[in-house]
């Protein structure tokens, strides 16, 4: 499964995309401007960005230079600019490929799948099996923290170690909407969506906030969320 999100705000063009990804099997979302961008980013967490560059507010060359100072999302420009100052503006930028409008649906798609697998392989060459320093997080569940990668403690909430601990007892497979209502004591069926989009956004913000590393929970739509990422899940006391 890829996950895109296409930031055009030609509404038009951005729903024919935004079917066609969907047709070929990706899980896509839309954002109109940088803002909206901003705002699903903050409980949808995409493989790559199909990015326009003419947008209301901030422009594409501007978001892209900032997604990628902490980010290693993949950034496809789609553009009518084709000027060579525009391409290189882009890719200076921090983009991964330019293309110019009109494109084939089927071209954007293959970029798609290109870019994903470059990224993927650089992702498992960076696996902690694969490195010395390691990149596991830690659940301690004596203490109720979060310990990043880089060795900084977190403390959690009840709600937020009661989630973390939902999610972290099997790292890398989704966990479903009503398991996590489930785990912070709501009814099935009883609760509101938006409120555990609210309790994973606050806690993303929060270690973002105090550490400056980026918690690898991700929505897995139409299910719930996955913590992807490896975990060491510290021995838990006895009651």
């Amino acid at each position: 499964m890829i996950n895109v999100v296409v930031v055009e705000d030609e509404p038009d063009l951005c729903s024919s995309i935004v079917r066609y990804l969907s047709l070929v099997g990706m899980t896509v979302e839309r954002a109109g401007s940088g803002a909206e961008l901003d705002q699903l980013l903050t409980s949808f967490s995409p493989d790559l960005l199909v990015l326009d560059v003419n947008l209301p507010g901030e422009d594409g060359f501007s978001i892209a230079a900032r997604l990628r100072s902490r980010s290693r999302m993949g950034i496809v420009m789609l553009t009518a600019r084709g000027q060579l100052d525009d391409r290189v503006l882009g890719l200076t930028a921090g983009a991964d490929a330019y293309l110019v409008k009109p494109v084939q649906f089927r071209e954007l798609e293959a970029v798609i799948h290109s870019l994903t697998r470059r990224l993927r392989e650089t992702q498992a060459e960076d696996k902690p099996e694969n490195r010395e320093d390691g990149n596991i997080w830690g659940f301690d569940s004596a203490t109720w923290s979060l310990i990043t990668p880089k060795g900084h403690q977190v403390p959690l909430t009840n709600a937020e170690y009661r989630v973390l601990q939902t999610l972290t007892n099997d790292p890398g497979s989704s966990v479903t909407r009503d398991e996590i209502a489930t785990s912070l004591g709501k009814t099935v069926g009883g609760y509101d969506d938006r409120s555990i989009d609210a309790v994973m956004a606050r806690l993303r913000r929060k270690v973002a906030s105090a550490t400056g590393e980026n918690l690898p929970i991700r929505a897995v739509r139409s299910v719930g969320y996955v913590f992807a990422a490896q975990v060491d899940n510290r021995v838990r006391p006895e009651p």
